[in-house]
């Protein structure tokens, strides 16, 4: 399958999120040597030996990244000391109108600097080429971090990057000394559901500021999470008055229907 594409397709939202097989954290991180928004490179080789590197992927159409920036800065702020954060910006998961699919190197760079003035990102900020080599070489997975040892192996990885609690816990190991033990962490409890809404929740600003074009791709492959994105976005509009009226006027209306069902049971209940 391309890894450039046009259009989102369903099967890109189930992909984005697996691992490769048989890269368990502890395989060796794949050399890379990308050109960064300051005009120099970053190399797999600038931290051998010296310290570690938490590496992210993000695109301006990408709902997972949108939702990690405030989480990556609150980390940031904690352990850029003893870690480095490198943000490498890949291909767009929802590219539409507005914001297509870069067809050249120029533009995946201009897409970079959008990305990084628009979450103000504070740090290193890479480009991987056109077709996504070292994207690909991890995995390819659209919303995934890794926290890479001095040795250039994988110490953790989340599917999530805006997995604050998950990250945390891995960055709090290394710097207390104890990476290895954390390392080994079955991949199943990792927890999904808050970095998953938290992601939703900025669905439909980021598909919309793509295109209409990126808007009915989603709304015709996923509709589901096109639906889940709408009462999101509604539900993050209102105010904390507004969300309390609908909490209970749903209270209200879940009452009545249990209620309801319940009365109609007894009148059709035998005397």
């Amino acid at each position: 399958m391309d890894y450039r594409f046009d259009h989102f397709r369903r099967w890109q939202l189930f992909d984005g999120f697996q691992f490769s097989a048989g890269q368990q954290p502890g395989w060796s991180v794949p050399d890379f040597d990308l050109p960064t928004l300051s005009r120099g490179r970053v190399r797999k080789s600038d931290f051998m030996g010296s310290c570690h590197a938490l590496l992210t992927f993000a695109s301006l159409t990408d709902p997972m990244a949108a939702s990690a920036a405030p989480v990556l800065k609150r980390l940031h702020r904690e352990f850029c000391g003893s870690v480095a954060f490198i943000t490498v910006y890949v291909r767009e998961s929802h590219p539409g109108d507005h914001i297509p699919q870069p067809d050249s190197l120029d533009a995946k760079i201009r897409h970079a600097r959008m990305l990084r003035d628009r979450d103000s990102i504070p740090w290193t900020v890479a480009v991987d080429d056109l077709e996504g080599a070292f994207h690909r070489a991890l995995g390819g997975n659209s919303g995934a971090a890794y926290l890479m040892d001095p040795s250039g192996n994988v110490a953790f990885r989340t599917r999530c990057s805006n997995d604050e609690r998950g990250l945390r816990d891995a960055l709090l190991a290394i710097s207390q000394g104890e990476a290895g033990g954390r390392s080994r962490r079955p991949l199943a409890r990792e927890r999904r559901l808050v970095p998953f809404a938290r992601a939703l929740a900025h669905v439909d600003e980021v598909v919309r500021a793509a295109g209409p074009g990126a808007v009915e791709d989603l709304r015709r492959e996923a509709p589901l999470v096109y639906a889940a994105a709408e009462v999101a976005w509604i539900w993050r509009t209102l105010t904390p008055l507004g969300r309390l009226a609908v909490a209970l006027a749903g209270a209200v209306a879940a009452a009545s229907f249990y209620g309801g069902v319940r009365l109609l049971r007894r009148r059709r209940s035998p005397a």
